[in-house]
């Protein structure tokens, strides 16, 4: 079987089960997926899914998401045993985002980019009660560069791919080394990033005379 008949079997029944394809769309933005917006850019690059579709789904699956974080650490403050948990993800945030208190808006965007930090500065929101309003607002303008960034990636990948091999298992096995290679580079920037704060942050030695 060529390439171009496996996929086009591939888009058939993905076309054929939408509904579930955005149902799943939907449920990996509420838990936070960016391998999923991948996947879904891949799939809007073979004409399997529209690409409008595809947006609307993910911002409205993210938005969703964002606003259950926030109202699960709005009620995790009134929850005596939650405080070990909320400590641990103050600690969290003021390593890797030590202005967002002062910068509440910057801060949520950038964490949707600094691996580690997104659900714990979206429950810490909750937690101190942010302005709803001001919440909203920027995780609805990071969520959109989000999403498009990942959709993107996952459609020039998926155009990569068809370009270095004419089997769906290699086009398959492309797009997953793509994926991994970008989730492992995503992850090194972030130790880098850490080990490079820890060793400014450590005191150097006065010699003595």
């Amino acid at each position: 079987m060529t390439l171009l008949s496996s996929i086009t079997n591939v888009v058939a029944f993905v076309v054929a089960h939408k509904f579930a394809a955005m149902v799943i769309l939907f449920g990996a933005m509420v838990i936070e997926g960016e391998t999923f917006l991948i996947v879904a850019g891949v799939l809007v690059h073979l004409g399997a899914l529209s690409f409008w579709e595809v947006i609307t789904i993910a911002i409205f699956g993210v938005i969703v998401g964002d606003l259950m974080w926030y109202f699960i650490g709005f009620y995790m403050r009134k929850i005596k045993r939650a405080e070990r948990i909320i400590n641990s993800l103050e600690s969290i945030v003021e390593r890797l985002l030590p202005q967002f208190k002062e910068k509440p808006f910057v801060s949520l965007v950038l964490a949707k980019y600094v691996y580690g930090t997104n659900h714990a500065t979206l429950i810490l929101s909750g937690v101190i009660g942010m302005n709803l309003w001001l919440f909203a607002k920027a995780e609805f303008v990071a969520s959109v560069i989000w999403i498009l960034v990942f959709v993107t990636l996952g459609y020039i990948f998926g155009s990569a791919a068809l370009l270095i091999s004419n089997r769906l298992s290699i086009f398959l096995l492309v797009v997953l080394i793509f994926i991994a290679s970008f989730i492992a580079i995503q992850r090194a920037i972030f130790r880098y990033y850490e080990k490079r704060r820890l060793e400014t942050e450590q005191p150097t030695d006065i010699p003595t005379h």
